[in-house]
């Protein structure tokens, strides 16, 4: 009877020994899979956004300290501090998702500060502010496509929240341009933009890619300094449906041979752009020489006045429109 129970119970142990043994096993949590597991998209992200942080601090200490126009030097100064507080955010957000972030300039920022260190006066002020509208255009792109696309919640949110000051920032470094730019180029370089926007009318533009984006109908021109800000592109639709017009900032543009290269700029995010409108204060090129068709697009042509647009520069809804788009 003895011998009975002993077996029974050894057998007891043996048949719930691989139920205790699972219940030990510690089973995947999702901990485990929320860090260092980043869709490519979010990690090409998070290093581009510390990338122009890095760039933006460090010119902005150059501003400081080189510039000559105190309104640039203001300028980097701000510069200065709001990219600080987006850098340490990125930072601690990094730490929490094992991300592994830039601590130094690539070769290609580095150049650019490198340029910035050799330029004084309103030399530097020229070329300070033409590269803060360049790369404010391309942060503002950035984290416009990563507020609508992202995969990570947490990066997403982050882009959706810095948009509107890196808007703000191009909105500024727009404005401040004008004013210091003919002081660094010189009135040579004025008469040869001059011409050169001439020429440009007309033209196919196209991006990187290779793909049209449209054709040049106009040039709109700073109210005070006369240099071309904008570029106004058709945009030809099917049997004139879809046809309308949008505005690309005039220095994204390179020319190569017969055609215009829009730079960082790709045909989704034009077919994205709401329609130019022109209103009474707005200078272009067109009007300059009396075009009275500048503008037209079909029964699409809307003359009218903008709503929220800077009127010296004739339009809010050019790439760089302080408009953010909802994310889908």
């Amino acid at each position: 009877m003895k011998r009975h129970h002993l077996l029974a119970t050894a057998a007891m142990v043996l048949f719930a020994a691989p139920a205790l043994s699972l219940a030990q096993t510690p089973t995947p949590t999702a901990k485990v899979t929320e860090k260092g597991q980043l869709a490519q998209q979010d990690m090409n992200f998070a290093t581009k956004a510390a990338m122009s942080d890095m760039f933006e601090i460090q010119a902005g200490k150059l501003a400081q300290d080189q510039a000559k126009d105190k309104d640039v030097k203001q300028f980097g100064s701000h510069m200065v501090s709001d990219h600080t507080k987006t850098s340490d955010a990125m930072k601690e957000m990094a730490q929490k998702k094992s991300m592994t972030l830039p601590t130094k300039l690539d070769s290609e920022h580095q150049q650019k500060l490198d340029k910035l260190r050799g330029a004084k006066g309103e030399q530097f002020d020229s070329a300070y502010m033409q590269g803060q509208v360049d790369a404010h255009q391309t942060a503002v792109s950035l984290f416009r496509d990563q507020a609508q696309n992202g995969k990570d919640a947490d990066l997403k949110r982050f882009a959706e929240q810095t948009l509107p000051t890196l808007e703000q920032h191009l909105r500024m470094a727009r404005d401040q341009r004008p004013n210091v730019a003919s002081a660094g180029a010189g009135a040579g370089a004025a008469t040869q933009q001059g011409a050169s926007i001439e020429k440009m009318m007309g033209k196919d533009v196209y991006g990187e890619n290779g793909k049209k984006l449209g054709d040049v109908a106009d040039i709109i021109l700073d109210a005070q300094s006369g240099k071309a800000t904008q570029v106004i592109l058709n945009r030809g639709g099917v049997l004139g449906i879809g046809a309308k017009q949008v505005a690309l900032d005039y220095n994204l543009l390179r020319t190569d041979g017969d055609r215009v290269v829009a730079r960082q700029v790709t045909e989704d995010q034009v077919k994205q752009m709401a329609e130019f409108k022109y209103d009474d204060n707005t200078v272009s090129l067109g009007k300059r020489n009396g075009d009275h068709n500048t503008g037209s697009t079909g029964s699409n042509a809307n003359h009218s006045g903008m709503s929220g647009g800077d009127a010296a520069h004739g339009t809010a809804n050019s790439l760089d429109s302080t408009k953010p788009r909802n994310p889908q």
